[in-house]
């Protein structure tokens, strides 16, 4: 009789001493776990400042509905052999959450990494993974190298994009890195990654973007991962 007990004992101890990540998430979870400019280190920190993007101010150069997530930079104007049907998809059912940038302070910094997070949340977990599943397979179709050779000057060039299959924490997407050279410029290219995750009712997604000098090592999907570790850990 003492064996049973103590093993009902110890079985109710488990249960209560269960995993620490919440089994849904709201928009204002979201919020709160956003990274900030105080979240970048001591010598990044004065360079940056952090705001709530405005929902009506649109980057015409690279559209994305509110309630669509990117899954191949500029793949409307695209010059590839595949037919791109575009450079978003809009999950059914996705609330947004409102977008929070840390960016740099001086308009003329490109060197210092501009950061966009946002997130849409779902009634259910089932009806976010269908949305992932959408993300993924567009994603998968976004070719590996294009041309954009009409639009504004700087997003003239050559597109070099992979994408790899990320897991963190029980948060699982894809990782996209994305080099851009643009003819105009033999100094510099845009070094950028998306990242997309989902867990339980919420689908999370970071961009990152900065420049690099033409022949040094591309960490813009460092920068997004470790953007997303800080996060996730808030989120729980």
């Amino acid at each position: 009789m003492r064996v049973v007990l103590v093993c009902a004992a110890l079985a109710a101890l488990l249960a209560g001493c269960g995993s620490d990540t919440k089994s849904s998430y709201t928009g204002a979870d979201v919020k709160a776990a956003y990274y900030r400019a105080a979240d970048e280190s001591e010598v990044a920190r004065p360079l940056v400042e952090d705001y709530w993007s405005d929902p009506d101010d649109h980057q015409h150069t690279n559209y994305v509905p509110r309630e669509g997530i990117e899954t191949c930079p500029q793949a409307q104007r695209a010059n590839a052999n595949a037919v791109l049907e575009g450079n978003s998809v809009t999950p059914e059912a996705g609330e947004p959450v409102n977008q929070f940038v840390v960016a740099p302070k001086r308009p003329d910094d490109i060197r210092t990494p501009l950061i966009t997070q946002g997130a849409l949340v779902f009634g259910t977990d089932e009806i976010a993974d269908k949305g992932m599943d959408t993300v993924g397979g567009a994603m998968a179709k976004c070719p590996a190298k294009y041309e954009v050779r009409g639009g504004p000057s700087p997003i003239l060039g050559t597109y070099n994009v992979s994408t790899r299959e990320y897991d963190v924490g029980g948060w699982k997407g894809y990782v996209q890195q994305i080099a851009h050279t643009n003819p105009a410029d033999d100094v510099y290219y845009e070094d950028a990654a998306h990242v997309v995750v989902r867990r339980a009712n919420v689908i999370l997604y970071f961009d990152v973007t900065h420049s690099k000098i033409i022949g040094e090592r591309s960490d813009a999907s460092t920068k997004a991962e470790s953007v997303l570790r800080t996060v996730i850990q808030r989120l729980g």
